[in-house]
């Protein structure tokens, strides 16, 4: 990793607008079982960057992100809202790695989490 270089972190999150039911009725010992479609057709999509604690680079998608979209993003949105080489750091999911060339092309290094990393995030034991 590159020395003194900024760190940005950025993901992708979704919001619903039905309410889930955290609970449900069923007899003692059967397991509480229902359908619901976690694809959301009502879900609002967000991307941004974070850099120290300001947020940047924000879009919103009425849509679920996809790797199209988030290509999309970084092209149009983050890459152009960076003023100097990076380190960009995300999670792994699979569409990220898609735009792994093209952010290297512009100057930028990008380092992965791990798969699962609960002890990189201590409130969250």
């Amino acid at each position: 990793m590159q020395q003194g270089y900024p760190i940005i972190y950025m993901d992708e999150s979704g919001f619903e607008c039905d309410i889930i039911r955290p609970y449900g009725y069923v007899p003692i010992g059967k397991p509480c079982i229902n359908r619901y479609n976690w694809q959301g057709k009502k879900r609002t999509n967000v991307i941004g960057a974070l850099y120290e604690k300001i947020l940047f680079a924000l879009n919103y998608f009425d849509k679920n992100i996809n790797g199209d979209i988030f290509y999309d993003w970084c092209k149009y949105t983050l890459i152009p809202s960076l003023k100097t080489s990076c380190v960009i750091v995300m999670d792994n999911a699979s569409f990220h790695k898609r735009v792994q060339r093209l952010l290297n092309r512009h100057g930028h290094c990008l380092l992965f989490l791990p798969p699962y990393s609960p002890d990189l995030n201590p409130e969250r034991g």
